[in-house]
Formats: C-alpha cells, sequence, structure tokens
C-alpha cells in the first residue's frame, strides 16, 4: 500500500531520491503493526549519497523510536548524513528519551520528516532542530496519508470514541453468503490470514447476533503477527441468548470477553455465564441495541479500536449512525447469486436510496492489494 508524498516542504525541495527514502520509511513503519499501539506506526532510514546506512522502526511499545534505533546501529558513521522518519521526531521526553537530541548529538546534517507529530507536547522537532542548525523538511505528506497509515492514533487524538474499522468479505454480486446464511469462504486462504493480521491491531473484535449464532467463532488473532495485547471479543446479544460454551468465552477470552445485551436480560446472561466474560448492559431501540452507548461503555474500558466482522446489518447500522472509520473490502471473484445474504441489507424503515447513499464521501486512501485471488480495498470516512 502506497502513500502520499507532497512535492516540498519546510523550504527544502524533495529529490526523487529523498521520495525513495522517506517512502521506505513509510513501509518500514508498517513493521510495528500490532506491537507498538496506541502508539504510532514509525520508520526512518540514515542515508548518505544516495546510499542506505541504517534504517529501523518503532518495534514495540515502549521500546526505542525509530530515529533512535537507526541511529544506535551507526554511531560517528551518522555525521554528515541525512535522516528520513514518517514523523517528525519526538522533543519531549516520555518513555524514551527526545528523538531529536540524538539527532542532534549524532551529527545528523539534514532530516527529512512525512508527518507532521499531532500532539501539542510531543510535536515542535523540527523546529527544535532548526533552531540548531539542522537542515529540516517536513511535513511532506498530507493529512489524509497520515491518517490513512495511522488511522487509530490519528483518531485517539481528536476523539474519546473508538476508531472502528468494518470488514467484511464480498463476492462480486455484494454479497457475504448464499441463501439462509450458512457458513461458506468466500475468500481464499491469503485473505484470511490478512484478516488475522488486521486482528492483531485492533483493541477488541465486534460481531453481531446472527454472526456468532452461524460461526461460533474463536475471535483471536492468529496470525503472522502478535498482538502485544489480544483483542477483546465483543458479543452483541440483545435477547441474551449467550452460553457459556461459546468459543469466543472459552480459553483467553474467558475472562475478557464482553457480552452486551440489554438491561433487563443482563442478570440471567451473567448467571448463565458463570463469570465467563464481562456483560455490559446499554440501552435497547426499536432496531437493536444503542451502538452509541455501546462504543460509550467500550471506551469506559480502555477500548480504543474496534475491528467489526459482522455482518452486515451491523455494519450498516454503524455506517449509518457514523459510528464507522474505515472499511476493509475484501473482494473475492465469485458469484453468490439471487437469494444471497447483501453485504449492505435493508432492513424494516430503510429505503432503497438511503442504503444507496451510505457510502458517500468514503474515499480509498491505500492503495488495492491482491492477496491470493482476492483484493482488498480500503475505504476511509471522509471528513
Amino acid at each position: 500500500m502506497s502513500a502520499p508524498l507532497a512535492g516540498a516542504a519546510g523550504g527544502d525541495r524533495l529529490s526523487a531520491t529523498d521520495r525513495a527514502f522517506l517512502g521506505r520509511s513509510v513501509e518500514l513503519g508498517r513493521k510495528g503493526w500490532g506491537r507498538v499501539h496506541p502508539n504510532p506506526m514509525v520508520g526512518a532510514v540514515v542515508a548518505r549519497a544516495g546510499v542506505t546506512l541504517a534504517e529501523a522502526h518503532h518495534a514495540e511499545f515502549g521500546g526505542p523510536h525509530a530515529e533512535a534505533a537507526a541511529l544506535a546501529e551507526l554511531g560517528e558513521r551518522a555525521r554528515g548524513a541525512t535522516l528520513y522518519s514518517s514523523l517528525e521526531p519526538c522533543a519531549h521526553t516520555g518513555k524514551t528519551p527526545p528523538c531529536a537530541e540524538a539527532i542532534r548529538a549524532a551529527g545528523i546534517e539534514r532530516v527529512v520528516y512525512w508527518a507532521a507529530e499531532p500532539g501539542a507536547v510531543e510535536g515542535g522537532g523540527g523546529a527544535w532542530l532548526r533552531r540548531r542548525g539542522v537542515r529540516v523538511a517536513g511535513p511532506c505528506g498530507d493529512v489524509a496519508g497520515w491518517a490513512a497509515e495511522n488511522p487509530v492514533f490519528f483518531h485517539a487524538a481528536r476523539s474519546e470514541r473508538p476508531f472502528v474499522a468494518l470488514k467484511l468479505a464480498v463476492s462480486l454480486d455484494g454479497r457475504i453468503a448464499p441463501r439462509g446464511g450458512r457458513r461458506v469462504w468466500l475468500t481464499g486462504p491469503e485473505a484470511r490470514s490478512e484478516v488475522h493480521r488486521l486482528r492483531a491491531g485492533f483493541d477488541a473484535i465486534l460481531v453481531g447476533t446472527r454472526t456468532w449464532k452461524a460461526d461460533d467463532p474463536m475471535l483471536t488473532a492468529r496470525g503472522a503477527v502478535t498482538p502485544r495485547v489480544p483483542p477483546r471479543p465483543v458479543l452483541l446479544d440483545r435477547r441474551g441468548e449467550a452460553v457459556r460454551d461459546l468459543r469466543a468465552l472459552r480459553g483467553d477470552g474467558a475472562g475478557r470477553a464482553i457480552v452486551v445485551t440489554a438491561p433487563g436480560a443482563a442478570g440471567r446472561v451473567e448467571e448463565r455465564l458463570g463469570g465467563r466474560g464481562e456483560v455490559v448492559a446499554v440501552p435497547a431501540g426499536t432496531r437493536g441495541l444503542e451502538l452509541a452507548a455501546l462504543m460509550e461503555a467500550l471506551a469506559g474500558r480502555g477500548v480504543g479500536s474496534v475491528f467489526c466482522e459482522g455482518g452486515g446489518v451491523l455494519a450498516a447500522s454503524l455506517l449509518a449512525e457514523g459510528l464507522a472509520d474505515r472499511l476493509y473490502l475484501f473482494v473475492a471473484p465469485v458469484v453468490v447469486g439471487g437469494g444471497g445474504v447483501p453485504a449492505f441489507p435493508v432492513t424494516p424503515g430503510d429505503r432503497p436510496e438511503d442504503v444507496a447513499t451510505l457510502m458517500q464521501g468514503w474515499q480509498p486512501r491505500l492503495d488495492p492489494v491482491r492477496f491470493g485471488d482476492d483484493t482488498l480495498i480500503v475505504l476511509d470516512r471522509g471528513g
């Protein structure tokens, strides 16, 4: 997935070599997925005369930042070189010392960074370095591009509501399952592996009643990335039908899972589950549990990001209520045919033209990627 780079910034025009190294820093940053959150993913490259001297990424929450990790490889060889970073170097002391001070101490001659640090306390590294004689170019990327690369971090800087991503696997004719909703794999193993990787970067995995009834999912991240903190399974259960032997409520999920139900059903659900998972009551309206209240309840439990995997009714409701921020759409080269379950179903009270407007204002922020025979399209909500 590529990221857009601006032509010039900070009074220092970017060359093709600059663009290549800056793009490489963005790619490196992605290696931190699932391990650095709630910190942003950041990569850095140190180069001289078009040759890479060192490169690194922020690999672990609380560990060295990308710039410091790259400089640590070089010692005196960094003097006079250029450092490229996907994020403005920090100028404050947090879990690690300021990167700006490490850059100056290493003798770096020029710094090129892609995105400005959004925090009032954390920002200012670029200006700090300029005042001390280091040439600085940045920010060199647009805000939308930075938000696409680090959506949860960017969202947290401006909202107390959890960042919500929807994942849907759809056929060419816009269906998520055959008639009757029976479970089938629309996508291949490569796409399913990518879903597990994506799960690792979120605090919680959310499913609706129809999904856990049909699939009995584990809701764990079992891919190439082992999450620093495993995501919490969250099951919607308006009618209070959840039972203790659901796979999401066993194993590690026994103490971390959340079952969300209406206030009138909470008591019997708690009794039936016998301590397997936390039961959370939120108000119920005519069309299901109040999703805004759900998000508030999750935020109160430290959940900053939610990966919603189903189903279509829940996804459409989140979209209609303006509670979704990103859509991961896996398109499979198959046709389900008439009677299949639509990705965005029309429910009683909806008009077809209302449903058709759900995706207005949504834009692709990252390039489509092939996973086996399937294609991943990533859309972010505008505004």
